[in-house]
């Protein structure tokens, strides 16, 4: 259980640090409590979660199943490392769809598309009741009871590093992508892992962002085999919730329902392929617009 605190932290270290070296903390706005400070509270959040989870699947164990105790011990941990990927993922994969497509569940992922920068730290920036939804979060302990703790520590290292050099600014994707002798390879890749190239569409505005496109965790093949994988091999214009699209302060984005405000802002900027947003009307009565790629501004909640 501690282990995967140790390694989320010192992977989000990692990539935090090679941001610095780069100088993106030095983007207008990131070292505010807007962005990075808000993160980092719900970094802190979803370890406490992670927590709790853990005791309770291991406690009900305990007692109600204790002769499944390490019953899976005697095997070796690749192939229920593999097992255990595609399971989160997938479960995630649906977890992260329905979030888009259902307005109550919407309001639980939001805070993940408030930060209009990318960075490390947005990870995990998600309100707490949603780490709670996350398969991985149940299924870990389950693994580990069962025996297979080096499966689990190798699952979510390997998920944990995908995930978070997803949500970097620095493309290096993009260098590999255009070499056109590693084209070939990265053709292949790009449809297997998921890549800062695909996840950034689904953070981004204007011509090259979709927020209902590209919901994989750590594999693209959830989304190639959905039909949902959009690979635009291009930066884009901007991230971040559309023109018109309501904000809550920090405390209710991560702490609702337990913290409620009555302040709210709303977003100023547009960036958008065609310019049109839509009515007055409808944006007031909207949780959150989103812009396709094509243009059409759809209202989540």
């Amino acid at each position: 259980m501690f282990d995967t605190i140790l390694i989320t932290t010192g992977i989000i270290v990692l990539f935090g640090a090679i941001e610095f070296g780069y100088g993106l903390h030095r983007r207008p706005g990131v070292l505010t409590m807007r962005e990075l400070g808000t993160s980092l509270v719900s970094l802190g959040a979803s370890f406490l979660i992670r927590v709790a989870v853990n005791v309770a699947v291991l406690l009900p164990l305990g007692r109600l199943w204790p002769g499944s105790k390490g019953a899976l011990a005697g095997y070796g941990p690749w192939p229920f490392a593999v097992l255990y990927l595609l399971l989160v993922d997938y479960g995630f994969y649906w977890v992260h769809r329905k979030c888009h497509e259902v307005p109550w569940l919407w309001r639980l992922h939001k805070p993940h598309h408030v930060s209009e920068q990318l960075h490390a730290a947005v990870t995990y920036r998600e309100n707490w009741i949603f780490n709670l939804l996350l398969p991985h979060a149940w299924v870990g302990p389950l693994m580990v009871w069962l025996g297979q703790p080096g499966a689990y520590l190798a699952g979510t290292a390997f998920y944990t590093l995908i995930a978070v050099s997803l949500h970097c600014d620095l493309r290096w994707d993009l260098h590999l992508q255009r070499n056109r002798f590693l084209r070939p390879f990265m053709w292949v890749v790009e449809r297997v892992i998921t890549l800062p190239d695909v996840h950034h569409v689904h953070h981004g505005l204007g011509r090259y962002g979709n927020a209902m496109k590209n919901y994989g965790g750590s594999l693209a093949i959830f989304d190639l085999l959905h039909g949902t994988l959009v690979i635009p091999h291009a930066r884009q214009e901007g991230f971040g919730l559309p023109k018109g699209a309501s904000i809550e302060p920090w405390s209710e984005q991560i702490f609702w329902p337990l913290v409620r405000s009555k302040k709210k802002e709303r977003v100023t900027e547009e960036l958008s392929p065609d310019g049109e947003a839509p009515t007055a009307g409808a944006l007031a009565m909207a949780k959150a617009v989103i812009y396709t790629a094509d243009g059409r501004a759809i209202i989540v909640s």
